[in-house]
């Protein structure tokens, strides 16, 4: 058969990542993720540790807080905030990323590299990322088919490579016979 590499997170992540502090006012943080078209962004300290994850969803209970309470005051990121439970490695292959996103609700997941955030997965990013393990698969294949179509045509015996010798040009017996090391 033949073998394909897989994608990884790091293949497939943004590097360039819209963070939150935990003290933005949620408002102020609804706004950004509307602006920039997010779904989630990834909450991050002073020191640059990664603290949750604000979603859409963290942003909804707003309402259920003007429901009961007739609050529409907000309050900080960190109120509202998902804590991670999933987070993907830069080094993880696709499915391990797949397998992540199918065990959680989250639009979108951290990268950690020794704890700290260097980029962002979303399920879309993943959805490339499947395309193209389509793409290296296709390309495995028809590189295998080539070679196995060349192999075929190769003379298999003696008597069979005579039989061939006898019909071509030295030019085309050259390219026929000819090793291929790669």
């Amino acid at each position: 058969m033949y073998k394909v590499e897989l994608p990884t997170a790091r293949d497939c992540m943004t590097t360039k990542v819209m963070a939150l502090s935990p003290d933005d006012d949620l408002f102020d943080a609804m706004a950004k993720l509307l602006k920039h078209h997010f779904a989630a962004a990834p909450v991050i300290d002073a020191e640059g540790n990664l603290t949750g994850m604000l979603t859409e969803k963290d942003c909804l209970r707003i309402v259920s807080n003007f429901a009961y309470d007739e609050d529409l005051e907000g309050g900080k990121v960190s109120d509202y905030q998902s804590a991670i439970r999933v987070a993907c490695e830069p080094h993880m292959d696709l499915f391990g990323v797949t397998d992540r996103f199918l065990a959680t609700n989250f639009p979108l997941l951290p990268v950690v590299d020794g704890g700290r955030l260097v980029g962002v997965i979303s399920r879309r990013d993943t959805l490339r990322g499947i395309q193209e393990l389509r793409r290296r698969f296709d390309l495995a294949q028809q590189k295998f088919e080539l070679t196995a179509g060349r192999q075929a045509d190769r003379p298999r015996s003696i008597e069979r490579m005579q039989r061939v010798a006898a019909n071509r040009t030295t030019e085309q017996l050259v390219r026929l016979m000819a090793r291929r090391d790669h």
